[in-house]
């Protein structure tokens, strides 16, 4: 089936005498595209991802209705450990869809564990079971499509045409959902509350699809134009031809950006990495948009969506940065401390507040340490207190008077309150190493700069309708957790949550890191009622001697060694109070080692896991 010839550049007209029994009719345009089936083939692609995602919203409904139902029930009854034990016993089937599918790795363990081909080089991560399926169904069916799918008693030079329409027309459409979930502002993420870490996944392997279509799609246009005219002829497209130049270059562009994406190049260059692959998405939307402009090709819309979404989240991008920094009073200021253990204890003072929720992280801007990096930070810390009382509040975490955010006077002149959110930064590679560095060389080891931040982000898990809640960390991973544990108390404390037992579990090298948090604990240890419900257990795997201690209370202990999570997680189920949530933010090999313990407990009792990881 042949579609009408669409309107060319002139380079076309120079053989007028091409006909369907010319290999180079079917080198141009739509000749010998198959274009009902890609049209009907596309619509399949959107149908199917679609149904995917109303799945994926049912779900989510679902179980937000329970939690809103269990916290209503049991906040307006006596809220007894008699009446949580209703919720706390697991369906025959949901524990099994969790232990199998939901929280599963691919294999065995290995899931945020990162592939190490030696010390210094990994190759990323595995996604989950669930995670796998999805992209297995859509790669497959995108193969299929591109190949099982056409017509092979055509001629050869009909059925390369036909295979270049193909790739050419899905690697655009599948344009529209690799933009998308590019972004960080990405509509999908509050609506199934899914974390942009997992959409980053299904990110790179579109990117990867999109690229072998496109490289395809130029493949099967050489091969007949080489056997058409030989390969003057194709360098003479490619000279007189703005429609195949532009083609060339943004396929070119695709196989740069293949070339940096590789875990090892990304880790090693990460700054010239971003700018490199921001810099190609560019070129990539705007060298695809003419190629498809100049010979009016019907997948136009879906490049002009691809480049809506991507502008789309740019802009906003821009606006909560220029909104949360800039004031007509002030800008944000920066304070950096480099704190014993190898880590910064970053604070905001921020000219626009925001409503600080647990689990929330923030991408930090410091041109004077890294002019384009931004990585992502969990908010350790929020507090708003009034702008007199600035210099008194931070002298009492052991600021100097003379290294304060902002003077007195000044705090007077911009309002009555002011923001601060802390952050707490481990020394790695990088920005995270010159930060801490320039820092510890500064008097007082204290530092004010100026930066931005952007956000916030996350934020869509809350925890108050779990009766036993257990928050474990991993080194600089106690900053997700902290937020969690002053909300819950202050709940608690008003009778608005059903939480009974809340168990923090921090993993950490030395005793100096146990400092990075004093001040926080101070105030946590020191809320209402924190001794009803909390117990903080402490693992120091590098201890320089026997550093066993307990409160006097019982509820915060160091432990030297490293933890059995295993059997953390049977004491813990044991005397878990109505359902139990299971959260988790440390490196990849921690993370997975709480998941396995989790899995193991499933058929126990009613548990929600949940992880913060962010892969780059």
């Amino acid at each position: 089936m042949f579609v009408p010839r669409a309107e060319h550049s002139s380079w076309d007209a120079q053989d007028p005498t091409d006909t369907p029994d010319d290999t180079n009719f079917y080198t141009w345009g739509l000749n010998g595209v198959n274009q009902k089936w890609n049209d009907e083939f596309s619509k399949g692609l959107f149908t199917t991802s679609c149904i995917l995602l109303l799945f994926f919203f049912a779900i989510r409904l679902a179980m937000d209705a329970v939690k809103s139902l269990r916290l209503i029930v049991l906040v307006s009854t006596d809220n007894s450990v008699r009446s949580q034990r209703y919720w706390s016993r697991p369906g025959q089937l949901s524990w099994k869809f969790k232990k199998y599918l939901w929280f599963a790795p691919i294999w065995k363990h290995r899931h945020n564990t990162e592939i190490q081909l030696s010390k210094a080089i990994s190759m990323g991560t595995l996604p989950t079971r669930l995670h796998a399926i999805i992209l297995a169904i859509y790669v497959i069916s995108n193969v299929v499509y591109c190949t099982l799918l056409l017509d092979y008693s055509k001629p050869k030079r009909e059925l390369v045409a036909e295979f270049r329409g193909r790739t050419g027309v899905l690697a655009v459409v599948n344009m529209v959902p690799l933009f998308l979930l590019a972004g960080r502002n990405n509509i999908l993420i509050p609506l199934l509350r899914i974390s942009f870490d997992t959409y980053n996944i299904i990110h790179r392997c579109l990117g990867r699809l999109v690229i072998l279509q496109s490289v395809a799609h130029t493949s099967a246009w050489l091969i007949n134009k080489v056997d058409a005219q030989g390969f003057e002829g194709v360098k003479k497209s490619l000279v007189e031809s703005n429609f195949i130049l532009y083609g060339m270059i943004a396929v070119a562009a695709f196989a740069l950006i293949l070339v940096i994406t590789p875990s090892p190049v990304r880790h090693a260059f990460y700054e010239t990495f971003l700018v490199l692959h921001i810099g190609l998405a560019i070129l990539i939307l705007y060298t695809v948009w003419m190629h498809l402009k100049i010979d009016k090709l019907p997948q136009l819309p879906y490049i002009i969506l691809a480049t809506c979404f991507w502008g789309f989240d740019r802009l906003i991008r821009f606006v909560r940065i220029f909104y949360r920094n800039i004031s007509t009073k002030h800008m944000t200021r920066v304070k950096v401390e480099a704190l014993d253990g190898e880590a910064s204890r970053i604070t905001f003072e921020l000219a626009r507040p925001w409503k600080f929720k647990p689990g929330q992280h923030v991408y930090i801007y410091l041109p004077t340490v890294s002019y384009w990096q931004s990585h992502p930070f969990s908010l350790a810390w929020s507090s708003n207190i009034s702008k007199q009382e600035t210099p008194s509040k931070l002298q009492t975490e052991g600021y100097v008077v003379g290294n304060l955010p902002i003077d007195a006077e000044k705090a007077i002149v911009a309002g009555p309150f002011a923001t601060q959110m802390s952050l707490l930064v481990a020394r790695r590679e990088g920005m995270t190493k010159n930060l801490w560095d320039k820092a510890n060389a500064a008097p007082n080891r204290t530092i004010t700069l100026r930066g931005f931040v952007e956000g916030p982000y996350g934020g869509m898990h809350q925890l108050e309708s779990y009766g036993t809640t257990l928050l474990f960390a991993g080194g600089i991973g106690i900053t997700h957790q902290l937020g969690y544990v002053r909300q819950l108390i202050e709940k608690y404390s008003e009778g608005a949550c059903v939480t009974r037992r809340i168990s923090l579990i921090w993993v950490v090298k030395t005793t100096d890191q146990v400092k990075w948090i004093e001040p926080y604990m101070r105030e946590i240890l020191s809320m209402d009622k924190r001794r009803d419900l909390l117990k903080v257990l402490v693992y120091i795997t590098r201890p320089k001697a026997d550093i066993t201690q307990v409160s006097p209370t019982g509820s915060v202990e160091l432990r030297p060694g490293r933890p059995n999570f295993d059997q953390i997680m049977d004491t813990e189920v044991e005397g878990s109070i109505g359902t139990v949530a299971a959260t988790v933010c440390g490196p990849g090999a921690f993370q997975d080692a709480v998941r396995a313990a989790v899995r193991n407990q499933l058929h126990k009792v009613e548990i929600d896991f949940y992880e913060e990881s962010f892969t780059w």
